[in-house]
């Protein structure tokens, strides 16, 4: 085996590896096939030319939104895309903002590649988590660090406030999912 031929191999176990990271982090219940979003596509082919601003995907109870997240971003791994991705859940943003709240995590949240709040607004935002969340975001947007977040809000001033709602729409790119509640389909 030459020189190329070790890279190559050594490239291809590292992208499998990052791969099969990615989809054991993947929620079961979103393993499945569908169809991603085509603003969400569009979105994620940014993420390779440094190009890809904030991500807001909005629609009511189960039309995929969270699916969608998960999906375009494996679909990203799969073909390269090396960047750091941090997925926060309700629950797991509301352990991060304690109080007391935990600044390790809240760092790891300003410098990740990619940072997705899923289902942002599920729960009531307080002035003491909005205050904290606009630390993260105003950072993220200074940075051109891209924020996509999911939520059941068609409108985010009242919940987020002007200054979060600024920057996260700055330059983003909307995604709408529309249709009937798919878990109670099934």
């Amino acid at each position: 085996m030459n020189d190329d031929d070790a890279l190559a191999e050594w490239r291809a176990d590292r992208l499998r590896g990052r791969v099969e990271a990615f989809q054991a982090r993947r929620p079961v219940l979103l393993r499945h096939p569908g169809r991603l979003n085509d603003e969400v596509a569009e979105w994620g082919s940014r993420l390779f030319d440094g190009t890809a601003r904030n991500l807001v995907v909005v629609g009511d109870i189960g039309t995929a939104k969270t699916w969608n997240m998960w999906e375009v971003l494996e679909r990203a791994v799969k073909v390269g895309y090396a960047g750091t991705i941090l997925f926060a859940t309700p629950a797991e943003w509301q352990d991060i903002v304690g109080p007391p709240a935990d600044r390790d995590r809240l760092r790891e949240m300003r410098v990740a590649d990619v940072l997705v709040l899923d289902d942002l607004g599920s729960s009531r935002i307080n002035e003491w988590q909005r205050e904290i969340l606009l630390g993260v975001i105003d950072e993220r947007w200074q940075h051109g660090r891209p924020t996509a977040i999911t939520s059941n809000m068609d409108e985010f001033d009242n919940a987020l406030g002007p200054r979060l709602t600024s920057r996260l729409g700055d330059g983003a790119i909307e995604a709408i999912l529309e249709g009937e509640d798919l878990r109670a389909a099934r």
